[in-house]
């Protein structure tokens, strides 16, 4: 059973909906031993900038670390920067002046437009835009300092709720390249858990790239909720654990992968 889960918002992020103390709660409830507070760094298309409030962040964070260990859950520090390869000086000097633990890259935007619904497509064939949006997640791991690539699946959801689960062999070449991308640069895939249940299912196209993550030298994705309440932390992590069995990689697990083991002892668990 997974027991970490490293993608967490809370209401230091607009559309976080409890406090860190109340996440910690929940995790130790669900009987987590490491969970990430990773909340929004955004930059809008119109130029507003969302960010959380930092002094504040790891005013609570310290404190909330401090409480909690003595009852066996590590909390890490993090953050989710937004289209990171497109602001790279602006992250840079938050990464230079503050310590995460935990640093993930997302794409929620193409061509100005949200990616998390289908009038992204309005205009575009959704293989070109599926495409567009592999290439954008290839930029940003070569590009920014992340631990974490995000999400890959997100794109799927409006393309999928508008046209049905995408045949991946026309856009084999783009999703490769971000995943040799992933690889190449030293970071760790993400599989998101949101919507493993969602309908229309694409749990096969999900498991496909997988696969093509593990031929590209990917070992280990990250399992993560996405959760911004408290009832989705660890929410469809079975099912993200079959999967990432299933497609011959390992979840990731911060105390394993970057505490416990040698890199060797770490290679068994994918043989």
């Amino acid at each position: 059973m997974i027991l970490n889960d490293l993608h967490i918002h809370s209401t230091h992020s607009l559309d976080g909906s409890n406090s860190i103390f109340e996440i910690c709660e929940q995790a130790i409830a669900l009987g987590m031993t490491h969970i990430a507070v990773t909340d929004h760094v955004e930059w809008l298309p119109d130029g507003a900038h969302q960010r959380p409030n930092f002094d504040r962040y790891f005013e609570e964070m310290r404190t909330c670390q401090r409480r909690y260990a003595a009852r066996g859950l590590t909390l890490l520090t993090g953050l989710e920067l937004g289209n990171p390869h497109e602001h790279r000086a602006e992250i840079d000097a938050i990464l230079s002046n503050y310590a995460f633990d935990v640093v993930i890259g997302s794409i929620h935007w193409l061509n100005g437009r949200n990616i998390h619904y289908p009038h992204v497509f309005d205009g575009h064939d959704q293989y070109d835009l599926y495409a567009l949006y592999f290439d954008a997640i290839a930029q940003v791991a070569a590009s920014v300092d992340c631990g974490i690539v995000a999400h890959f699946d997100r794109i799927f959801w409006p393309g999928s709720t508008r046209f049905g689960p995408p045949e991946l062999n026309r856009i084999e070449a783009a999703v490769r390249r971000a995943m040799h991308a992933v690889v190449e640069h030293g970071c760790v895939l993400e599989l998101n858990t949101r919507f493993l249940t969602h309908t229309p299912n694409w749990n096969n196209s999900l498991l496909q790239v997988l696969r093509w993550y593990r031929e590209e030298g990917g070992r280990f994705v990250a399992v993560n909720s996405d959760a911004h309440r408290v009832t989705e932390i660890g929410r469809n992590r079975h099912i993200g654990e079959e999967l990432v069995i299933a497609a011959g990689c390992a979840p990731y697990a911060w105390d394993v992968c970057t505490e416990a083991v040698t890199i060797s002892a770490m290679e068994e668990m994918v043989r």
